[in-house]
């Protein structure tokens, strides 16, 4: 037994392992899911994603090749309504994957240096999503706070513009967010 990496990288990006490994027919020993300390109550909606990575942080996975659950592919506008309708808002993604990341990253000791990066690269990519949310939202101070950290988590050319044409000008970092995003939906439709 030891660190499952292939795991650990998978549950670090966004939506975790994104049903590769799925808590609705997940076994597990006891003694290693109270070692791992259990959900983190904290969090609304990645619970299982940061609970399977301390896990895998203390022992591999097997995976079993045969259908054992069946889910609900309905448009989530149909499935996330009520308390879940929260799941489909921008602010409430950034900031549950915000906490997630950071608690990933108090735990990062130890861990194999290409997943400590990647906890960061994440972290980031969230705090550069808080930035566009900020910008839409007219808080241009806080969208530029918010490029500050993702800067110090991994300067990247992307957000280096993007912080410089916050400070210049908020106006005009918004249409470039705006093409830019718009562009991205382009090419994945």
């Amino acid at each position: 037994m030891g660190v499952c990496t292939d795991a650990l990288r998978l549950l670090v990006r966004p939506g975790g392992a994104g049903m590769v490994i799925c808590l609705s027919s997940f076994l597990g020993r006891a003694d290693l899911i109270r070692r791992s300390g259990g959900f983190d109550l904290k969090l609304l909606y990645s619970q299982d994603s940061e609970f399977l990575f301390r896990l895998a942080m203390l022992t591999d996975f097997c995976y079993v090749n045969r259908p054992l659950v069946r889910f609900d592919r309905s448009p989530k506008a149909l499935r996330h309504v009520g308390v879940s309708a929260d799941w489909n808002k921008l602010d409430f993604w950034l900031q549950d994957s915000q906490l997630r990341l950071e608690g990933l990253t108090r735990l990062s000791e130890g861990l194999p240096r290409n997943i400590r990066k990647l906890i960061r690269e994440q972290l980031r990519a969230v705090h550069s999503g808080w930035a566009n949310w900020y910008l839409e939202a007219g808080q241009y101070a806080k969208a530029c706070e918010a490029l500050s950290t993702a800067a110090q988590l991994g300067l990247t050319f992307n957000v280096a513009v993007k912080w410089l044409l916050t400070r210049m000008s908020p106006q005009l970092a918004l249409r470039v967010m705006r093409r830019h995003l718009q562009g991205k939906k382009e090419s994945v439709a």
